[in-house]
């Protein structure tokens, strides 16, 4: 009798072991899976240059072959035939002018972002002050703030058409004052430039924002 007892005992406790650990393969395959619907990459292509005509910072989402050419007149190029009304949406990222060479614009992501499509960039600058922001000291953190925390988004949701130039960082953003530390290798002041991107995005049906990741 004692036996028995402990067999069923031992049985009803494996049983629920393998319950749970199928349970537990169940929610990790529901995370990941959820995970891969939070950001799902987009077919797009893109062109970059440092030589765009405009001088101001801009960013335009083109949703009609009109507002494709608008962007690439920008560049003071004429646009690639390959943009189709209704199906594609396009983005022109423009950083305005930069008084020295060195400067660009990297895409770094086109992904869907549950009811979006979120182009994430960073601006590539010359190496010194990239190296300047690296050897930076942390800055002291401050006394708690009651405005709003900001998140990682830093443009605004555009429509087809629309454009807005706040979303940008000034040029060098993040660089604290140089007190303390060694000045800046010199270098050729170099020629004026106003890098530009832009992105040709397969799909027409969700609305476009625009994101800009800071050097850190």
């Amino acid at each position: 009798m004692w036996l028995s007892t402990k067999l069923v005992s031992q049985t009803l406790n494996s049983l629920v072991r393998r319950r749970f650990v199928s349970m537990g393969v169940l929610v990790a395959t529901q995370l990941v899976a959820g995970g891969g619907a939070m950001a799902q990459s987009v077919e797009a292509r893109h062109w970059r240059g440092i030589g765009a005509s405009t001088r101001q910072p801009e960013q335009v989402v083109a949703g009609t072959v009109a507002e494709w050419r608008g962007l690439w007149s920008r560049v003071g190029m004429p646009p690639p035939d390959m943009f189709e009304q209704g199906r594609m949406n396009a983005v022109g990222i423009f950083l305005g002018r930069r008084g020295s060479e060195g400067y660009a614009v990297n895409i770094l992501s086109t992904s869907r972002r549950r009811d979006r499509i979120v182009v994430v960039f960073e601006e590539i600058m010359p190496p010194e002050i990239m190296m300047a922001q690296r050897a930076a000291p942390r800055p002291v953190a401050s006394a708690p703030s009651l405005a709003p925390s900001l998140g990682p988004s830093l443009g605004p949701s555009l429509g087809p058409g629309g454009s807005g130039s706040a979303g940008f960082a000034a040029p060098g953003a993040g660089l604290p004052a140089t007190g303390g530390l060694a000045p800046l290798p010199s270098r050729p002041a170099g020629q004026p430039t106003s890098p530009w991107a832009i992105i040709l995005i397969h799909r027409a049906d969700l609305p476009v924002s625009v994101e800009q990741r800071l050097f850190r």
